[in-house]
């Protein structure tokens, strides 16, 4: 749905001068999501259109209904279970996150580019873990619009409505972030809706940034004590604010022709809305790249700390020197109490602990932590995940002379639209790639067989490779993958490999820990993959079959020779059917199991299980839509696995909610999870 509103504001051209009685025609847009370009995760499959991401375009379908439905969008993970896994990921850099972490991501689509003032989040179920809001220029720029911390938010459906920054550039490109961390159960998304301008308007008031300021101090924008967490179940009433401000805009707003606005030099209309406002978008990021900063002020910076060392840290990097623990006359001619006094050994020591951002501006403080800040033993490993945003070909190319000695190297979410090419990534690995034994390129468009057969080429000693949802790696580039003989970690989620291409690498990389297939496509044939893992693979302890249709107790059975397993998660494999023994099998054989995932798993029986409760170091069981099981399997559960800390019984119909209400009281320390649907039936 796309609506217009033409209104008539003041025209005010780039040199602030007003025009008597000259006014221009702006059009406010509304519109929900023409297409979803790219998304990190979905808890539907390729085969359905239940729970997948593409339900978030076009008009809510469930809003203001509260409750699990197979028309939302809907990610993998909530809560913090999969983090406490035996397959969980180590952060290789954790000093280089903000304070919350992004676990997912959605880019969504829209009809028409305009400037944007409000996105419209409706969440149907679980809501509270959107943290980030960013466009997209038309230059493939990325500029983030809200930040903010999930929040624990009553069990009612809403549309989350944050205050943006303003944006002085036409987008129709949305990307929201999520963390997860406090959700009790799975968040749905219903649609996002985006309501921007034709062309850009500014209040008059220096201190309102925004129409969404305006329309708070103007009174129309409501907000109280009840609804803090902006709970809007009445659709009539979304947006009314707005609705009201239209009538007054001429009055209270200031209208920037975009024409204007393209004619003007980049600087000046920096220069011009900075007059005017207290915050000023970080443009200079959009339109300054790291290149001309190195070619221009790089140099002059470096001749003046040779002429003036004592002035050589700005007040700007008061923050850095926090950070170093260097006080403020550190810097002196004289080299008794120095900084650079210290051994180089632990100067280093310290810096470890600095993210990539602050080891970048102190190359920038004086010659000496120049040197020191690019010293290789720094950067052994780089999660360069947190800055994909902004970082590209050049960036990469900047790091490679200082990643000698790089082993880790997370790139998860870098190099989309473009920003890195496969040759740029090439270009490193042949630099700096020769000792990498973990590398992460999850969500990266420009992996493809190419990149493929030189990582297998330059990498030898591999430990974990992280490919999910690399699409554009064939089959063919998959088979080089068998080049390599130390894999401990693969992870193929939403990728095409093939049977044969994957048995081969497996039957190679014999010390196999992990391996997540999540997702796949049903040429693969997971009873093929689950044999070749019995005969080649011993020390395994993690597999991810979920969602795998080609997966049969056959296959499962075979999984029983992997004795060190200690988690599986079969949920959703309809081929199971009834596994019978060849689940008992593998309970029985596996005693080291922590996470059962068995999700939908419909033929399930007590008898099934029984060999479960032997496992003492289970922790999470997840048995969603187990029609059959009766309430003393999982009591026997309770009973026996002192370490469970989560069972999902939703869809258990042989549970009723009054005899988990007395075990949530009688055993506080499992969280029970029962999924709760207004009108309809998953099954």
């Amino acid at each position: 749905m796309i609506s217009h509103d033409e209104i008539k504001v003041e025209i005010v051209p780039f040199n602030g001068e007003r025009i008597e009685g000259k006014e221009e025609t702006v059009v406010f847009v509304e519109q929900f999501v023409k297409d979803v370009c790219d998304f990190s995760s979905q808890y539907g499959s390729n085969i359905s259109i239940s729970y997948t991401a593409y339900n978030i375009a076009g008009n809510p379908s469930k809003f203001p209904d509260y409750g699990d439905f197979p028309q939302a969008f809907v990610m993998r993970t909530y809560g913090q279970w999969w983090d406490k896994a035996p397959s969980r990921l180590i952060d290789y850099m954790p000093q280089n996150n903000v304070d919350v972490v992004s676990q997912d991501y959605i880019d969504l689509e829209y009809y028409q580019e305009v400037y944007p003032i409000r996105v419209s989040i409706y969440e149907t179920y679980n809501p509270g873990s959107v943290i980030g809001i960013w466009a997209q220029s038309s230059e493939g720029k990325w500029y983030q619009l809200w930040s903010g911390f999930p929040q624990t938010v009553p069990h009612k459906s809403r549309i989350f409505t944050p205050q943006l920054q303003l944006c002085n550039f036409k987008t129709k490109m949305i990307r929201l972030e999520f963390n997860h961390s406090l959700l009790d159960y799975y968040t749905e998304l219903d649609a996002v809706l985006l309501i921007g301008t034709s062309e850009l308007i500014v209040p008059n008031n220096f201190h309102n940034q925004n129409l969404n300021d305006l329309s708070l101090e103007l009174g129309y924008l409501k907000q109280s004590e009840e609804d803090s967490y902006n709970l809007t179940p009445d659709i009539l009433k979304a947006n009314q604010d707005l609705t009201i401000l239209k009538k007054t805009l001429s009055k209270h707003c200031k209208l920037f022709k975009s024409k204007v606005i393209d004619n003007l030099s980049k600087g000046k209309l920096i220069s011009k809305i900075g007059q005017h406002y207290q915050s000023v978008p970080p443009i200079e990021e959009a339109f300054n790249s790291l290149q001309q900063f190195l070619q221009e002020d790089f140099p002059k910076l470096i001749r003046d700390i040779h002429h003036s060392i004592p002035n050589a840290l700005s007040p700007q990097d008061n923050s850095l020197q926090g950070k170093i623990l260097i006080p403020s006359t550190a810097v002196e001619t004289q080299p008794r109490g120095s900084f650079s006094a210290l051994p180089d050994e632990t100067v280093l020591k310290i810096l470890k602990n600095l993210d990539l951002k602050s080891l970048c501006r102190l190359c920038r403080v004086n010659r000496y932590f120049h040197n020191i800040a690019r010293d290789a033993l720094l950067y052994t490993s780089l999660n360069l995940k947190p800055y994909w945003h902004c970082f590209n070909a050049f960036a990469l190319n900047n790091l490679a002379p200082r990643c000698h000695y790089l082993q880790r190297l997370d790139l998860s979410w870098c190099g989309n639209y473009n920003m890195i090419k496969p040759k740029d990534f090439i270009e490193f690995l042949h630099t700096s790639g020769t000792l990498l034994t973990h590398l992460r390129l999850n969500c990266c468009q420009f992996v493809n067989d190419t990149v493929i057969h030189d990582i297998s080429k330059v990498c030898k000693n591999l430990k974990e490779l992280c490919l999910r949802k690399c699409m554009s790696i064939t089959n063919e580039g998959f088979s080089k993958l068998e080049n390599l003989k130390f894999l401990e970690r693969l992870e193929l989620c939403r990728t095409i490999i093939e049977t044969s291409a994957l048995c081969s690498i497996l039957r190679k990389n014999t010390q196999m820990r992990h391996l997540n297939l999540a997702g796949m496509h049903e040429r693969l044939n997971i009873d093929e993959v689950a044999v070749e893992l019995g005969n080649s693979c011993p020390y395994l302890e993690s597999v991810d079959f979920w969602k795998g249709q080609t997966l049969t107790p056959h296959g499962v059975r075979a999984l029983s020779h992997c004795t060190n397993l200690r988690e599986v998660d079969f949920g959703w494999c309809g081929g199971m059917g009834a596994p019978g023994d060849s689940l008992r099998a593998l309970l029985f054989s596996c005693r080291y199991l922590e996470k059962v995932f068995l999700a939908a798993l419909r033929g399930l029986t007590d008898r099934d299980l029984e060999p479960l409760l032997l496992c003492q170091r289970l922790q999470q069981l997840d048995l969603l839509g187990a029609r059959s099981l009766t309430p003393d399997i999982c009591y026997g559960f309770l009973l026996f696995c002192p370490k469970l800390e989560m069972i999902d019984l939703s869809f258990c119909e042989g549970i009723n909610e009054f005899i988990v209400q007395e075990w949530r009281q009688q055993y506080p320390q499992v969280s029970f999870k029962r999924s709760f649907q207004a009108f309809h039936n998953i099954y």
